[in-house]
């Protein structure tokens, strides 16, 4: 991890479209390259899980391990501290698709359902618990689908236990927004084709699960 001044922060964000700001400091800004730098800035004095263990280091080894399970994720180009600060940030290569979520608000009949439940599936047999699964965090792509902002995620040696995948489905079903618009566009139910990629004594756990 490199240190860098604040004039090099400075910098870094005045070249580039800031989105979102957290404790004084852009949360994400989008560069012109098509690079997205993440920035993380903790409250002097705070303590919390982050002080322990940094985002940005959360998000870079969560990558690694995505990617050892074959999952696409951004490729990380530079993981940076501000001097004399808790301020981290990673810069990384944005991924060639669009979020579910951005295709559900423009284009929804381009959404393959079908195929991000089975990845969803896929995610959970490998042992993944992805704890920000939302449609925002989904990317579908030409070649299948991706993560991003995985800073939230548990890995396991086993496929998900029921229980974990109904906790886990559960995410983005808090979403009103986004399960009505799934609705609106007559696509086929999350919930309903997730549960179809499962064998039948699994699919009927999880929805047991979901219900309790």
């Amino acid at each position: 991890m490199e240190t860098i001044t604040q004039a090099q922060l400075d910098e870094l964000c005045a070249n580039g479209r800031a989105i979102d700001q957290k404790s004084g400091y852009p949360a994400v800004v989008l560069h012109p390259d098509g690079s997205i730098s993440k920035i993380w800035a903790r409250k002097k004095g705070l303590f919390s899980s982050s002080t322990l263990r940094p985002y940005a280091q959360r998000f870079v080894k969560n990558a690694q391990q995505l990617k050892a399970r074959g999952i696409t994720v951004p490729d990380i180009i530079r993981v940076a501290r501000l001097e004399n600060s808790h301020v981290r940030l990673v810069t990384y290569r944005g991924l060639p698709g669009t979020s579910i979520r951005e295709l559900l608000e423009k284009t929804p009949q381009q959404i393959d359902m079908q195929a991000l439940c089975q990845y969803i599936a896929e995610l959970h047999e490998k042992g993944i618990l992805f704890g920000g699964m939302h449609l925002g965090n989904i990317l579908q792509m030409d070649s299948g689908f991706g993560l991003i902002d995985f800073t939230d995620v548990r890995f396991f040696r086993k496929p998900l236990t029921a229980k974990q995948r109904a906790h886990n489905l559960r995410t983005p079903l808090r979403y009103d927004e986004d399960i009505a618009r799934i609705r609106d566009a007559e696509l086929p139910d999350l919930v309903e084709s997730y549960l179809a990629k499962l064998p039948a004594t699994m699919a009927d756990d999880v929805k047991r699960e979901l219900s309790a």
